[in-house]
């Protein structure tokens, strides 16, 4: 396999859940589903944490998936 094609294979574009997922351990996971269910907990500091974590995930995309 090129580099090229091994970096692209990286890259490729998930979901959200599935990046937030595969990112973190199974506690960190459980309280991310947690805080997600905390209207007190605003999706830009859920965002910030993930970032903080590594995990690039928008303000926006958190809060459609607290819709569902």
């Amino acid at each position: 396999m090129s580099k090229f094609t091994e970096v692209l294979s990286t890259k490729q574009h998930l979901p959200a859940q599935d990046r937030v997922k595969n990112a973190l351990d199974k506690e960190s996971y459980e309280d991310f589903i947690e805080a997600m269910k905390n209207p007190a907990i605003s999706a830009a500091a859920i965002g910030r944490a993930l970032k903080d974590l590594g995990v690039e995930v928008s303000t926006m995309s958190l809060q459609r998936w607290r819709q569902k």
